[in-house]
């Protein structure tokens, strides 16, 4: 059983569980990432079958191109097969390296939706029954080639229609809650799941399958589109990628952040299980991907933040332990920026940080951090300061800010890792603004800042266009802002003019008050989501070190920075994070490292 944090001493709350009896300690819930063996085609929009060291890659598209090619991965190096009959990308795919079912897509020239439907023997593809209605970007469930799902996609609009496929003909069933396209899925055809996906914007909606109804179930942490193939079964998947390089492991009630995928990109196709798959192609932009990624996860029993167990050990007694974060954290020395800089835009995380844009004087340069040094990456198109960043190293977007002092602008940029590419403006231009600073380069929120004066103004992004949506209650800049995605936010801090502790919640419909800050403050630094956010620094005034954790309903004071800062670059989460740069006396190139470690405690005695 879980045991939430704040519950300590609660222990009615024990009665009638069942506890986990281990003669050791369960090891860290996490899995990681290792590289495999390119695909010999680059291609996104591609699906996929097997498993993690026999699986099957199939269809796809690069550019205006869409391919028919197949190809076999061994566990280490891939090999072309047969083709498909009819190429094509954005199709559904199920089963194994020897048995699969592709479903679906669109075909050149022009993009044509299609019902084609073939299966794979291993050698080469036969068509066999269409499905009922044409579709792409469609969700797929299922392991074998005569049991599968066809799960919602684009016909003439995103839909939320579902077929089954019992090996001869393809059956109208039970359609989703939620209409959406681009989903990922899990399990068989009559016990599945499906999350993500595209409504048009990134979605975190998950639905199980029981044969004859979906269901609403937990969330994802982080909304996404963009994933291809089936993993794992209704109460253990894995949602990889998708517009993101974040992963979740799906326990059958709740998703739990794992360790990062190396390459952010979306169009990918995944397969395997969730403790062993594999995930391949897609486009980590510009451009299609022939990377291949491989999944591992501990074969021991596992833990997560929360969760309690009783240890034994022959000839000891038993004792009851829980793992969860220990105390408040602590800041530690980073290395320094190349140079100081203040009104700074961050992104990335910890270990993986970026900063770009600030002054003194007025820059475009950017600087890429690996945990211990730092390299100089491409430079914005236009130097400015006060915007504010979003994303990760790879995949960042740099809005707004102020390209000449006391000028407000509309600019957005994306990083794709090496080089910033212009994209649509937002519609208000604005400096000092807040932002789902953990959101991706398609699909974040941007709201308050100064555009003359002040504005609760707010605005959410698809990927490729600005949409205005509910205001903020209290008209705002030099603000503070969390959050995953464009439905989940967190506003606080900000001057309106006077200092400001005001904290608001977004849930993607409405802006709603909720608990202020200790400490009244404008330009801190951010890092976090809606449910678990840092607000860093700032003025008070005077320039503070003080650091508060939001808990998803209040705000409690935690570890001081070492160095006193305002209007400084932040990145990560509330369980690592970095101060940039900023303004102290004078402006510095410091940066600092914030760090709550997970460690197993005993219940009631530590």
């Amino acid at each position: 059983m879980t045991y939430g944090a704040g519950n300590s001493g609660d222990y009615k709350r024990l009665k009638g569980q069942m506890i986990q009896v281990t003669d050791t300690d369960p090891t860290v819930n996490l899995g990681s990432w290792a590289t495999g063996g390119n695909l010999n085609t680059a291609r996104e929009f591609l699906n996929s079958a097997g498993t993690q060291t026999a699986s099957l890659g199939f269809g796809g598209r690069s550019g205006s191109t869409s391919y028919a090619i197949t190809e076999r991965y061994d566990g280490s190096s891939w090999t072309e097969v047969g083709d498909l009959n009819t190429g094509r990308f954005g199709l559904g795919g199920t089963g194994t390296q020897t048995a699969a079912i592709g479903y679906g897509g669109a075909t050149p020239p022009g993009n044509t939706d299609v019902a084609v439907a073939e299966t794979f023997d291993g050698t080469s593809w036969t068509e066999v029954g269409d499905l009922n209605t044409v579709r792409r970007a469609v969700g797929s469930v299922g392991s074998t080639n005569t049991a599968a799902l066809a799960v919602s996609g684009v016909t003439t609009g995103v839909q939320a229609g579902v077929e089954s496929w019992n090996g001869t003909a393809w059956t109208e069933i039970a359609e989703l809650n939620t209409n959406r396209q681009q989903l990922g899925g899990g399990g068989i055809s009559t016990l599945g799941i499906v999350f993500g996906g595209a409504e048009p914007t990134a979605s975190a909606k998950t639905e199980t399958w029981d044969g004859s109804s979906w269901t609403e179930t937990t969330d994802l942490n982080t909304a996404r589109s963009g994933m291809g193939g089936s993993i794992g079964i209704q109460t253990s998947t894995l949602a990889a990628g998708g517009s993101t390089n974040r992963t979740e492991l799906w326990n059958g009630s709740t998703w739990t952040e794992q360790n990062d995928l190396t390459t952010d990109r979306t169009a990918l196709a995944g397969t395997g299980t969730a403790a062993s798959s594999i995930v391949f192609g897609g486009d980590a932009g510009p451009g299609a991907e022939e990377q291949t990624e491989e999944w591992s996860f501990p074969s021991t029993p596992v833990i997560q933040e929360g969760q309690i167990w009783i240890k034994t050990a022959t000839g000891a007694n038993s004792v009851m332990k829980g793992y969860q974060a220990q105390g408040t954290g602590a800041w530690a020395s980073g290395a320094n920026m190349p140079s100081a800089k203040a009104s700074v835009m961050g992104a990335g995380t910890q270990n993986a940080g970026l900063v770009f844009g600030g002054n003194p004087p007025l820059i475009a340069d950017t600087f890429e951090y690996n945990g211990s040094a730092w390299s100089e990456g491409g430079d914005l198109n236009t130097a400015r300061q006060d915007g504010i960043g979003v994303g990760l190293q790879t995949a960042a977007l740099a809005l707004g800010g102020q390209p000449r002092n006391g000028t407000a602008d509309d600019a957005v940029e994306s990083y794709n890792g090496s080089s910033w590419t212009e994209l649509a403006e937002y519609n208000t231009a604005r400096s000092s603004q807040g932002a789902a600073v953990r959101g991706t380069t398609t699909d974040t929120i941007m709201f308050a800042g100064n555009d003359g004066t002040h504005t609760n103004v707010a605005e959410t992004w698809d990927g490729s266009s600005w949409t205005e949506v509910g205001d903020l209650n209290t008209e705002r800049y030099d603000i503070g802002g969390a959050g995953g995605s464009s439905t989940s936010a967190l506003a606080f801090s900000g001057g309106e003019p006077g200092r400001s502790a005001k904290t608001e919640s977004w849930d993607g419909t409405a802006w709603t008050e909720v608990g202020d800050l200790n400490q009244v403050r404008d330009n801190c630094s951010s890092a976090g989501i809606q449910p678990s956010a840092l607000c860093v620094g700032g003025n008070t005034p005077p320039v503070t070190a003080k650091t508060e954790d939001w808990n998803g309903s209040s705000w409690t004071e935690v570890g001081d920075l070492s160095t006193a800062r305002s209007h400084h670059g932040g990145a990560g989460t509330s369980l690592d994070a970095l101060a940039m740069g900023g303004e102290t006396t004078p402006v510095t190139a410091s940066v600092e490292t914030w760090t709550v470690p997970l460690v197993t405690k005993t219940v009631g005695t530590d």
